[in-house]
């Protein structure tokens, strides 16, 4: 059966089971493979309830770190008519019309290999970073103009490091709509988690608290703290759980069944679906329904996280020691056009990140709660964050399809590595099955 009417926000009543929450990796121009699967996961939600089904009607948090993070404003942000931005299958376009403005590449010489190296070898002695982020700054502020963290359609959470007090910040809509200095623009919180070191300037901005005193922030590109921002949007989820389930014990009143969240005054953002939900949940446990045979907070989180792609592991090794031991501190830094350190700290968070939730998941006997999909087949110019060639990101969205047409993959726990689930489904069949999920929580919390 088809919605007649345009989707809105997901709703909170009280006969939802999960919280969805969707993950989306870091990774420049790599961005182009989670765009790729997330318009076919739209494509499948649409197929269920009609044509204008839209990622975020779905989700009760997006996540997402550097491209990711964009890709999170672009699903999440208000456009006409209060509904999402961008559509799905419209952010691969974006890539594909910007990403050689944003990563642009030097075009006519006759030896182009040789003056790579000379500006290579020129950046590391005059210092700053290798794009001046001018087009990617003006393209983002014209898209998202002055839209605020706690005007997205659904909650969003967003890492990045603040190099002024030396500590990660996760910019979120549920403390913005509580702390204004939290309430960021979503277009300077995008310029920031995009600042990746090397690649892009870092962001300078300010907000303004209830008071009328100014935070100032300066930060860089998220992945130097969660290049994967599952756990990070986990810990933002399971805090909001725990406020919600102190403020229900601390109640003077016991709960009474069959009372509704709009009776309660527990001082909760009740315009918020998400923190509605995540009260009928609680009340649910104390009442021993159903809903909530298992207390846990993992047993009612469906998570979908996405990479951007990894090296295929059956080729030789990218680096060996030898060749490490023979770099700089410049050449950490920025070595025959690819940057090893912050290659380095990215794929080794998104591993580690892959490992603990899929670790969590497991242990708490919810794996069916998580699905990972990540491409483990990049090799050459694919696995490089700013190679936006016509070519390559063409090859980025060929990627984005193989890996839907691959077996399911799982972390093993001893190795690190990916592994095909050899009777296992398909990722496409994984997503569709995801979607049926996805609809139907929306379809329960629409009950009344």
């Amino acid at each position: 059966m088809e919605y007649n009417t345009v989707l809105m926000a997901l709703p909170p009543a009280q006969q939802g089971r999960v919280l969805t929450v969707l993950s989306i990796d870091g990774g420049g121009i790599r961005g182009i493979i989670p765009a790729t699967i997330l318009a076919r996961l739209e494509t499948l939600l649409q197929r269920i309830d009609g044509q204008d089904a839209r990622i975020a009607d779905y989700f009760d948090f997006i996540a997402g770190t550097s491209t990711g993070g964009l890709i999170t404003a672009m699903l999440s942000a208000p456009g006409k008519d209060k509904r999402p931005l961008f559509a799905a299958k419209e952010i691969n376009q974006f890539y594909l019309d910007n990403g050689g403005h944003i990563f642009p590449r030097a075009h006519g010489w006759w030896f182009d290999n040789i003056r790579e190296k000379v500006m290579d070898m020129w950046k590391k002695i005059k210092g700053g970073p290798q794009y001046n982020g001018e087009f990617l700054h003006d393209k983002i502020n014209k898209l998202i103009k002055d839209t605020k963290l706690a005007d997205t359609l659904t909650n969003v959470v967003i890492p990045a490091f603040d190099v002024s007090r030396m500590q990660p910040v996760v910019f979120n809509s549920l403390e913005a709509e509580r702390d204004a200095r939290k309430n960021a623009r979503l277009a300077d919180v995008c310029i920031a988690t995009s600042a990746a070191p090397t690649y892009l300037p870092a962001h300078s901005f300010r907000t303004i608290d209830a008071n009328g005193f100014p935070h100032q922030y300066e930060v860089v590109d998220g992945g130097v703290v969660a290049n994967n921002p599952t756990m990070v949007a986990m810990s933002v989820l399971t805090k909001e759980v725990m406020r919600i389930r102190s403020q229900l014990k601390n109640r003077a009143v016991p709960i009474m069944e069959g009372e509704l969240v709009g009776d309660m005054d527990l001082n909760l953002n009740l315009n918020n679906p998400t923190v509605a939900a995540m009260e009928a949940l609680e009340m649910s446990k104390e009442l021993g329904t159903a809903a909530a045979e298992d207390a846990s907070v993992y047993s009612n989180i469906l998570v979908l996280s996405i990479g951007t792609g990894t090296a295929n592991p059956n080729k030789a090794e990218k680096y060996t020691a030898a060749e490490c031991n023979k770099w700089g501190p410049l050449g950490w830094v920025m070595n025959d056009g690819a940057h090893p350190i912050i290659d380095f700290y990215s794929q080794g968070s998104d591993d580690m990140v892959d490992v603990c939730a899929e670790m969590l998941f497991d242990v708490l006997g919810c794996q069916n709660n998580f699905l990972r999909i990540q491409a483990d087949m990049l090799e050459g110019d694919l696995l490089l964050m700013d190679c936006a060639t016509d070519d390559n990101m063409k090859a980025l969205i060929e990627v984005g399809s193989k890996v839907l047409e691959q077996k399911v993959a799982k972390v093993n726990l001893e190795t690190g590595l990916y592994e095909h689930v050899p009777d296992g489904p398909t990722n496409d069949k994984a997503l569709e099955e995801f979607a049926k999920k996805l609809s139907q929580e929306r379809r329960m919390r629409a009950c009344k």
